[in-house]
């Protein structure tokens, strides 16, 4: 069993719930994620880790109330002990294999948007932790939306804001707003990495489709919002799991027009549990490395 240390609201129907888990603490790379099961009677949720406390050994997770499950961790205060936590789950992010004077000296840009912003900020912090500054573009529907700005301000270089609404940052898409940076910036990333809505993530990987450089997409957020703790997916013709070979895939190759059509997948369909989004192979394209590995 897993004791709430914490729970606060950033949003209508959203808590960062800190959790006493020290071994998890201590073994979480980023990219990773963990999935819950706050009852004995409860489904299992996967959940992205927002931040770790390696002197406390606790695990920040960002959780969204979409069904009974999730509701009970969001919306139930009687609830501070939860029933299972598992993890480290999923492959690291492709940042990890590389050593520290090798991230140093790269230019990673990071995009993200709804609960999206778990995953990055925790890439983010590692990142900074090890003197690493990267840049970040924050999409939301309206100021009050926007979650955790203040964050990303102290651990990035630079943090541009897009809103739907104009109400503050960029009036318009991401796609908009990358448009806007100067050429010479946006050609010298090394890598970006979005996390997010689909639509989002789409346009950011026809953005980089189009530009010619190496993007990847985190589905973690995507696996939690839906009320699903996986899918497959059909990459090159050969079925992967999120879970286990994922969460973060080229984005690139996503056929993002396809996993948005099965957007509508929700725990009350369970027929669709088993649906596979898919991807699309693009010949004579790999995912490339922004930085070289470390031997």
């Amino acid at each position: 069993m897993f004791t709430v240390v914490s729970r606060i609201s950033p949003a209508k129907d959203i808590s960062l719930i800190e959790v006493f888990a020290p071994r998890i603490a201590s073994a979480m790379l980023p990219g990773q994620f963990v999935t819950v099961k706050p009852t004995a009677g409860s489904r299992s949720v996967s959940l992205p880790v927002m931040k770790i406390n390696h002197q406390a050994g606790t695990i920040g997770l960002l959780v969204q109330a979409v069904d009974e499950a999730t509701a009970l961790m969001v919306n139930n205060p009687e609830i501070f002990i939860f029933d299972r936590l598992t993890g480290p789950l999923g492959r690291p992010s492709l940042l990890a294999d590389c050593n520290d004077r090798e991230l140093v000296n790269s230019k990673l840009l990071f995009v993200a948007g709804g609960l999206g912003v778990a995953s990055a900020l925790m890439q983010i912090e590692w990142l900074n932790n090890i003197g690493v500054k990267t840049d970040v573009l924050l999409t939301a529907p309206t100021k009050a939306s926007l979650l955790f700005r203040e964050q990303f301000e102290k651990n990035c270089r630079n943090v541009y804001l897009a809103t739907d609404d104009g109400s503050v940052g960029f009036h318009g898409s991401v796609t908009q707003m990358l448009g806007l940076l100067p050429t010479d910036q946006v050609k010298g990333y090394d890598l970006i990495t979005t996390f997010g809505p689909l639509k989002m993530m789409k346009q950011v990987a026809d953005f980089a489709l189009n530009h010619g450089f190496p993007a990847t997409a985190g589905f973690v957020e995507l696996l939690s919002a839906t009320g699903l703790n996986g899918f497959r997916l059909d990459v090159g013709g050969e079925s992967m799991d999120v879970a286990l070979e994922g969460p973060e895939f080229d984005a690139r190759q996503v056929d993002f027009q396809h996993a948005i059509s099965r957007s509508s997948i929700s725990v009350s369909s369970a027929k669709d549990t088993a649906e596979t989004v898919k991807l699309r192979g693009i010949p004579g394209i790999g995912l490339g490395e922004p930085v070289s590995k470390q031997a």
